[in-house]
Parts: structure tokens; C-alpha cells; sequence
């Protein structure tokens, strides 16, 4: 889904993030807020990490409720890596702070890279400053060593790929 616009919902309870995608899809995220000054950009954020982690688990699709739902809340069978490096902990610069998101599980390097170069595309996109260089994504191995890195200019580069 390619999101079009963020919609943020908060009372003194929590906050709501909604992401609008066309077509009228919606992925919404609720959220208990103990801090009741963040801002939205610190809202999306959180729930983008929460979207992230959700994605990154695997849960079996259980049909055992009588009205049809599906039951994830069980955790299914950790997975590792074929690297055998899982599981991942991303790292992301923005600006001048580095936000980290750790046990992140994915079949593969290949699969965390795919989801670096995604990320990094996404930081451009909500970047303050268009120009920055260096370093936007790094993935980690369950040892803490940096198995790959996805620069600003990658980032660009695949970005003008992407959009032709």
C-alpha cells in the first residue's frame, strides 16, 4: 500500500495513527501514550516501529475462534537467518539522532536489506533536510556487527529507479 496521508487521532487515553493509502485502505495503529506532549512526528514514528515489528514476526494464522477471526497472538516458531545472523536490529539516522529497533526477525540478509532499502527511501521522503549524506540504514547481526549499511546516495539512487 503506498500511503498518501497520515491521520492522528489522540485523546488524554492514547492516540490513533491512521495511515491512508489509495483506494481508501487504511492501516491504523492505537497506541497508550504515557507521554502526553509528543508530537505527531513522534507518534507516526512510533507506529511505524510498531508496523515494522508487527511485519517482522511471524504469527500462525490460527482459525480456532467460532466466528471465523484469525488468532495471532501466539508467537510461531522463531526463525533465523540463512546467515544464521538473526535476528536483526535496525538502525536509523534521521538527522542528527539514531532511533534503533531491535529482534527484528526475517528470513534472510537479503530479505533485511530489502527492508533497509525501503526504509532509507522512506527517510528521504520525510527528511528536513533533502541533502543528507552518509550512512541512513544500518542492519545489524544478533552479535551487534554492522552486516550491511544503506547510504543516503543508495537510497536516492534507488528512489529515481523506483519511480520510473
Amino acid at each position: 500500500m503506498q500511503v498518501l496521508d497520515t491521520a492522528i487521532h489522540a485523546d488524554p487515553k492514547g492516540a490513533t495513527v491512521e495511515f491512508l493509502g489509495e483506494g481508501g485502505e487504511t492501516i491504523a495503529v492505537t497506541m497508550i501514550v504515557s507521554d502526553p506532549l509528543l508530537g505527531d512526528a513522534a507518534l507516526i514514528d512510533r507506529a511505524r516501529e510498531m508496523m515494522l515489528q508487527c511485519a517482522a514476526f511471524s504469527y500462525p494464522a490460527e482459525r480456532d475462534e467460532p466466528d471465523g477471526k484469525v488468532d495471532a497472538g501466539r508467537p510461531g516458531v522463531e526463525r533465523q537467518s540463512d546467515m544464521g545472523q538473526g535476528p536483526y536490529t535496525f538502525e536509523y539516522r534521521d538527522g542528527g539522532s539514531v532511533r534503533r529497533v531491535e529482534g527484528v526477525e526475517l528470513p534472510d540478509l537479503e530479505a533485511a536489506r530489502h527492508e533497509a532499502v525501503r526504509s532509507a527511501i522512506d527517510l528521504l521522503d520525510d527528511a528536513a533536510e533533502p541533502r543528507q549524506d552518509g550512512w541512513a540504514v544500518r542492519v545489524c547481526g544478533g552479535g551487534g556487527d554492522v552486516l550491511l549499511s544503506v547510504d543516503f546516495e543508495k537510497a536516492r539512487q534507488e528512489r529515481a529507479t523506483t519511480a520510473m
